[in-house]
Formats: structure tokens, sequence, C-alpha cells
């Protein structure tokens, strides 16, 4: 799986992106304040604007879905370079020699 995630936060509102892909599948989606916006539907080949009807409705620029289709062929690529340069990474790591303990408070050397 390889995701981009993109947050941009100034104050009043967030905006948010996902892009993601995998060898068989994708997903691109748009939200705002925690509300989808919109998503590519790659099955149907399409955008897909989920807002209900009783809104002011929000409408992306023609070729967003062109785009995030785009980007999922870039994404894919990226995958396959990404898991070609990590094919002889260990999938799993040894454990630490000795167990670590961190504090919950500040302390300060030579203080009880």
């Amino acid at each position: 799986l390889s995701c981009v995630l993109s947050v941009s936060a100034d104050g009043l509102h967030e905006d948010f992106r996902i892009t993601g892909c995998s060898d068989s599948d994708g997903e691109v989606m748009y939200s705002l304040d925690g509300e989808e916006k919109w998503y590519a539907d790659f099955t149907n080949k399409k955008g897909v604007e989920p807002q209900p009807s009783f809104i002011d409705h929000m409408s992306y620029v023609e070729g967003t879905y062109e785009n995030a289709e785009a980007n999922q062929q870039i994404c894919k690529q990226n995958l396959k370079v990404r898991a070609k340069a990590m094919k002889d990474t260990p999938l799993e790591f040894d454990p630490p020699s000795s167990p670590i303990v961190y504090s919950r408070d500040n302390v300060e050397l030579g203080e009880n």
C-alpha cells in the first residue's frame, strides 16, 4: 500500500486529501472539515460529489477525475519502485537487547 496524505489548517477549516494505491486498487478523496467533498470512483470511471442536495453544492473543475486517474498510475509506479528497493529489507526486527523505560515526569540529575 502506498499513501500520500495532505492536511492544511489555518484556523477556521481543515482540508484533507488522501491518495493511495495497491497493485489492484486505488483511492483518491478530498474532504473539508471532516465531510467528504469528492472521491474518485475508479470502477465507474467518474468523480463523485456525495454532498446532499439541500446544501450549497461545491463542484470540482472538469478534469479532476482524469487527474486522479493519472496520479494512480504514478502511485502504482512508485509502489513498484519502492517494493523493488525494499525487497531485501527484513520483515521482522530483533527486539531491543534490554527494556527501555521512560519516566513520566521530567528528571533532574541529583534530585530525588
